[in-house]
């Protein structure tokens, strides 16, 4: 621009003004990316092939082992303790509810089991080996699958492009080509056709509705092939008829594929519905763990509720 401008500055004195400025309407209107962009544009039409997909060879563990277990886990903040001795196991298999009132510390429990680093005291213990310290990516490939509340999903990308992206860590990508095959586990399969993502692979993900944002990201998450999957609230926000097919699907993937699922959840009905086991947490603690009707039945369980709800 420099060089161009003494030029014209020289040549026409008058003019040069104007025509550095159409310039830049030209490079903004038409080449809004550089002239890098006319490489990617390239790129992406040698690439023209519509997505397709496909099963992928999965290493989700079948048997019926001990997938997740916290020791005596503690959380404090400064001189507020938010989690106190909490401890307890789930297997392959397993769909764990944890349920309590708001402050209770169920998503701050769900952070430590995900992240090494959140946890004051205790421990966490994921197939048979401990997490230490590790950072969510090294949980992660340590078998740890988190959804959150909120869908995580490249806004700007297709729906094809996010589930390469969550399918990079396990499939490596190539630098010099691009594939339009997406290698898939057989649970991540099951919920992109579920849930009908499998007829947008082309489609933005900033174009999806709240329930396919939420669908998108869970199997975003199963494409890594997790054994312990974690669901923070997965039906918050979802109509009715969503609630009932992922309730379904949760219920399937931990059946069928032998994943150890544990999940915050506020929808008692939801819970009661879907839930092999449910655990009640409490000012920090944990008050019950056994069975959904011994839950529904618990006459402590009513009485935080209710106690909750008056204040």
């Amino acid at each position: 621009i420099d060089a161009i401008s003494n030029y014209l500055n020289g040549a026409l004195p008058f003019l040069w003004t104007l025509i550095i400025g159409l310039v830049f309407v030209v490079v903004i209107v038409a080449l809004p990316g550089g002239l890098l962009s006319l490489l990617r544009l390239g790129r992406l039409r040698r690439a023209s092939q519509p997505p397709r997909l496909t099963e992928a060879p999965s290493s989700i563990r079948q048997d019926d082992g001990v997938v997740l277990q916290v020791e005596a886990l503690g959380k404090h903040f400064g001189s507020l303790q938010v989690l106190q001795d909490v401890s307890f196991t789930a297997r392959a298999g397993d769909l764990v509810s944890l349920i309590g009132p708001n402050g209770a510390g169920k998503t701050t429990l769900m952070r430590c089991i995900a992240d090494g680093r959140e946890r004051s005291a205790g421990g966490v213990q994921v197939g048979g080996r401990s997490i230490g310290r590790m950072p969510p990516h090294r949980c992660t490939a340590l078998g740890v699958g988190r959804k959150f509340q909120t869908a995580s999903v490249f806004e700007t990308m297709t729906v094809a492009d996010c589930l390469l992206v969550a399918r990079s860590r396990i499939a490596r990508p190539s630098l010099l080509r691009r594939t339009p095959v997406i290698a898939l586990p057989a649970s991540a399969l099951e919920v992109v056709h579920a849930t009908g993502l499998a007829d947008r692979l082309s489609v933005e993900a900033r174009h999806l509705s709240h329930g396919e944002k939420q669908s998108l990201e869970l199997a975003m998450v199963l494409a890594l092939e997790p054994a312990l999957l974690l669901l923070d609230e997965p039906t918050a926000g979802l109509t009715a008829p969503e609630r009932q097919r992922i309730g379904t699907l949760l219920a399937d993937l931990a059946h069928r594929y032998r994943l150890c699922i544990v999940l915050v959840e506020h929808d008692l009905d939801f819970v009661r519905r879907i839930s092999s086991r449910v655990i009640v947490l409490h000012q920090g603690g944990i008050v019950l763990d056994g069975g959904v009707e011994e839950a529904v039945q618990s006459e402590t369980v009513r009485t935080i509720y209710a106690g909750a709800a008056h204040a």
